[in-house]
């Protein structure tokens, strides 16, 4: 078994996708392939892989567009992500902006920034509301979703953002669940509390529901 080289590019710099051993981008990059790493995928700057990614550890510092799936044990995104595709891993931290055109599948997810998805399940969610968000579906054990006045993330202050920092969603589903800035159809959960700034259609709850002055949720059902 022969050992995979790794892929360099400094600068502004074209190469085909393929396996490798590790992946560093410093400036401009295009991949012309898919892209399977056996450690680390690690852009600061600008890049676009046209296929999918899988790596051990993925580091983005900039804006990178995955035009495929990404599959990674840990991801941390400071900056823009656009993935055409789904997002696998164990640990997700995020300041900045995502958008995944498919399901999002983590055991924690942390955010400081903008989402948008089609759909997150993890043990662990936290959102902090930086801009418009939209996710259709939520699952998780703890999921908790607040509002963040000011940010102290450099890409967050260059990223175009909306002027509400809010949470949309059709279905939000978890043992536990704090909510603000948030509208939603459908909340269920085992203790559900319903913080500022929410609309919710109807909440379900196992054991516990708690409304804050201000939100409204249309109708409520112990479960």
């Amino acid at each position: 078994m022969g050992t995979r080289n790794d892929l360099i590019i400094t600068g502004i710099g074209v190469s085909s996708g393929g396996d490798v051993g590790a992946v560093q981008i410093d400036g401009v990059g295009t991949i012309n392939g898919a892209l399977s790493c056996e450690e680390e995928f690690v852009v600061n700057g600008k890049a676009t892989v046209k296929g999918g990614v899988e790596a051990r550890k993925t580091v983005i510092n900039g804006m990178v567009t995955i035009e495929g799936p990404l599959r990674t044990e840990g991801c941390t995104v400071e900056g823009k992500l656009k993935l055409e595709g789904d997002l696998a891993a164990e640990s997700v931290q995020i300041n900045g902006s995502v958008t995944v055109h498919g399901s999002v599948e983590a055991e924690r997810l942390a955010s400081n920034g903008k989402l948008q998805m089609d759909s997150l399940n993890a043990d662990e969610i936290k959102l902090m509301l930086q801009g418009s968000s939209s996710i259709r579906e939520i699952g998780g054990g703890t999921i908790e979703v607040i509002e963040l006045e000011k940010s102290s993330s450099r890409w967050l202050k260059l990223l175009p953002m909306s002027l509400e920092n809010s949470l949309t969603a059709q279905v939000i589903e978890g043992d536990h669940i704090y909510l603000e800035n948030t509208a939603a159809g459908v909340v269920r959960g085992a203790v559900v509390r319903i913080g500022p700034g929410c609309e919710i259609g109807l909440v379900e709850y196992k054991e516990s529901f708690e409304l804050s002055d201000g939100s409204v949720v249309k109708s409520n059902a112990r479960l």
